[in-house]
């Protein structure tokens, strides 16, 4: 059951990053009225599951090299909407802050806005980037370094408010189902 519900948040969670649909008040035939992105952004914010009420999450993603953290995003999702922060570390060079020019002459000019680090010493260059967009989460790492331990961390948090009080309805409805079973083949 557990895995089931974190399935479906997780699948709500990448359908509610997905690209907008755009249509007219025609596509969709006589009577219907197609609300524009300034009216529906009030209407906005977390998303549902029918029986549990305002499901919350958040991602918090770290990335590490040599065990210090250089980049982390944090993406909460709730009953407001989407709201992303990033942070990033002392280590290195925000990408940010980096000139066309000195982007090319690391070979990142791919890499112009977006959010990260780059790393530059004896070792090599080494670029760790998160980039979350309509549609995409991305983590890059573009390396020439050697003897750089990078890793990753991902923490996700699910919250869901009055979670006991659906699993206490859930397990009622499992047991009025097992007993509907057992008592089935009296009842013919």
């Amino acid at each position: 059951m557990r895995s089931l519900l974190i399935g479906a948040a997780v699948g709500a969670a990448l359908f509610a990053f997905s690209a907008p649909a755009y249509a007219s008040d025609a596509a969709w035939g006589d009577g219907v009225e197609v609300l524009q992105d300034s009216e529906m952004q009030g209407l906005r914010g977390g998303f549902g599951i029918p029986g549990i009420p305002n499901i919350n999450f958040s991602i918090i993603i770290t990335t590490l090299m040599n065990g210090t953290p250089v980049v982390t995003t944090r993406l909460t999702v709730d009953e407001t909407g989407a709201m992303l922060q990033h942070t990033v570390g002392e280590v290195g060079q925000n990408i940010a802050d980096l000139s066309p020019d000195a982007l090319a002459a690391f070979g990142l000019t791919g890499l112009k806005g977006a959010t990260g680090v780059v790393i530059d010493d004896d070792s090599g260059v080494t670029a760790l980037v998160h980039n979350i967009t309509d549609g995409s989460l991305q983590n890059i790492i573009v390396n020439t370094a050697n003897n750089r331990d990078l890793a990753q961390n991902i923490d996700i948090t699910l919250d869901l408010p009055s979670f006991a009080a659906v699993q206490n309805s859930f397990a009622g409805e499992i047991v009025g189902m097992h007993l509907t079973d057992d008592l089935n083949p009296y009842l013919d």
